[in-house]
């Protein structure tokens, strides 16, 4: 059986998220139903795991998937002939053969994501499901971007974590986090070894609150530097601005790091 990679795009906002489920349209479910058909091989057979397992209306740029198959394909082969069979809201953007010890999600060392606020008094219809839309003023910018670049280093973010989190170590190690200012849009970015069940939304979302003046930036810093010792409640922001950006991974994978 060979082991093949996928780098994977896909618009979420029409998908009840990544993970295969019985009845709702999910990205795994698109992509097994396209690789069966090309493939003949079955759902047990392809083995088919990706790197995360994002919500209902997340989206991705580079999810990286892998599959079993006994099927052999040159490389821009896979990804025509899949592009020709999955929905228009899903792209592969590049395939690789990788030994039989590859997994998209064990082999990560880290995961990246971007979260775009659209930071207007008006509405932007066509940005209205790869953002989230924040009217309100924001006096207090400058202290939430230096609050969010806080984060880096390992802390215990139970505070940011949620249902289905529980079973994960609530301690995290941080390797990049910034927040910036590009135009009409706050973007935040963040890199970390792993995350808890909602941890980047509800990073957002409480940051926002900062940017607003409603937060300090040390109270931000103490949900996660001492956790229990404050009673504010961490706010999660809507799923549709988030995007899943890349999986990082080591030797002899590192090349899965970008487009390929």
């Amino acid at each position: 059986m060979r082991n093949i990679a996928l780098r994977v795009g896909y618009d979420g906002t029409h998908f009840a998220g990544f993970q295969r489920q019985a009845t709702d349209r999910t990205v795994q479910g698109a992509l097994e139903e396209a690789l069966t058909r090309l493939t003949g091989n079955s759902l047990q057979e392809l083995r088919f795991a990706g790197a995360g397992r994002t919500d209902a209306g997340v989206h991705a740029s580079g999810m990286v998937v892998n599959f079993r198959t006994t099927k052999g394909l040159e490389d821009e082969t896979w990804v025509r002939a899949l592009n020709a069979l999955t929905p228009d809201d899903v792209a592969v953007l590049g395939a690789r053969e990788v030994d039989e010890a590859f997994h998209s999600r064990f082999s990560a060392t880290a995961r990246s994501y971007r979260y775009v606020v659209l930071a207007r008094r008006t509405p932007d219809p066509l940005r209205r499901f790869t953002s989230h839309w924040e009217p309100r003023p924001m006096p207090e910018v400058p202290a939430m971007i230096e609050a969010f670049a806080g984060l880096v280093g390992t802390s215990d973010f139970t505070a940011f974590g949620s249902t289905g989190s529980n079973e994960r170590s609530p301690v995290c190690t941080v390797h990049r986090a910034e927040a910036r200012l590009e135009d009409d849009m706050l973007v935040f970015e963040i890199t970390a070894q792993s995350f808890l069940y909602h941890m980047v939304r509800r990073l957002v979302g409480t940051a926002l609150e900062v940017a607003k003046g409603r937060l300090d930036k040390r109270e931000f810093a103490a949900l996660y530097r001492a956790p229990g010792s404050s009673g504010f409640v961490p706010l999660t922001a809507p799923a549709h601005g988030l995007i899943f950006m890349s999986a990082t991974y080591p030797p002899p994978y590192a090349g899965l790091n970008g487009p390929f």
